[in-house]
């Protein structure tokens, strides 16, 4: 059978193009000849992933992205379409995890398996998470840092400010001037000649005099010692003991002279005798003036010695 030269243009053609569609579709990571099945994952932030970035597992590719939508109304809004091949299957509950995976932020998926006895199916939603790359995380971290920078430059200046100011008033240069004052008044004064220089030679010289007295300054405490010794044998805590104890005694009498008991409690507390004193006082009184108005009723004088009644 002869074939016509326009069907084996057609033939080339058709042979040309599929190995043109293959080679294309190889460049960007995908192998149309192997079967896949289609997964989603959702992302609040696709952070520069790109169709045809690879789907790993355990390092080994398994996938690749076959497209990325932004859904506005969806939570979270990104969807990514996977395919991955059927020669992997993946059990419900795996993690697709988006990283970076060079410095440059080159993004793919890496797979965390799951240990359930399901399978995802094609059209199955896989969980998703977002992991920190090298830039965001030192981004993340040093955030906060830059913050409390700015917040301890800003105080600086403020108290460079308030120095400024400080240094700057009326009050600052007199307290200055003060303390210059003081400290001439102090050398003044440490100079030979001067009070506190008169004042550490006097406390020199009585040093001297201290060192120069020790034996004498011995024998004195040694003299305290006999005599706070002779003090103990003479008998002074038993002296002490009987103060005590008449002490103790004293306070129980006036505890009863207090409380009216006795003859001397009596003497004091009862009004009996008052009364009875103050009414001889009153017949004496009386009877003072009786005897000085009638004298001749008391007294009776005869010139012959006989009294006459």
């Amino acid at each position: 059978m002869k074939i016509s030269i326009e069907a084996k243009v057609g033939l080339i053609g058709i042979v040309t193009l599929v190995v043109l569609i293959w080679g294309i579709n190889y460049l960007k990571g995908r192998n149309i000849l192997n079967s896949t099945y289609s997964l989603y994952a959702h992302y609040e932030d696709s952070r520069g992933l790109e169709t045809s970035a690879p789907v790993l597992l355990n390092g080994i590719k398994i996938g690749y992205i076959d497209a990325i939508d932004l859904m506005p109304e969806a939570n979270p809004p990104v969807e990514v379409t996977l395919h991955i091949e059927t020669a992997y299957p993946l059990r419900a509950g795996s993690i697709a995890y988006l990283f970076s995976t060079d410095l440059l932020g080159s993004k793919a998926l890496r797979i965390e398996p799951s240990q359930k006895e399901e399978y995802l199916v094609d059209g199955d939603t896989i969980g998703s998470v977002l992991e920190l790359d090298l830039i965001s995380s030192i981004g993340e971290q040093a955030g906060p840092v830059l913050q409390q920078i700015g917040k301890l430059a800003s105080s600086l200046d403020s108290l460079a400010i308030r120095m400024n100011e400080l240094l700057e008033s009326d009050a600052a240069n007199s307290s200055l001037e003060h303390i210059s004052d003081i400290s001439a008044l102090l050398h003044a004064s440490l100079a030979p000649g001067g009070s506190l220089y008169k004042s550490f030679d006097n406390l020199e010289s009585f040093s001297a005099m201290l060192a120069a007295q020790e034996d004498e300054i011995s024998s004195m405490t040694s003299h305290l010692n006999s005599v706070s010794e002779a003090l103990d044998s003479a008998g002074i805590d038993k002296l002490s003991q009987e103060l005590v104890a008449a002490t103790g005694q004293f306070r129980i009498l006036l505890e009863h002279v207090n409380s009216g008991e006795g003859t001397v409690g009596k003497l004091i507390y009862s009004d009996t005798l008052y009364y009875h004193l103050e009414n001889l006082v009153s017949d004496l009184d009386s009877l003072i003036i009786d005897l000085n108005e009638n004298p001749k009723k008391y007294v009776h004088l005869s010139l012959f010695g006989k009294s006459q009644k």
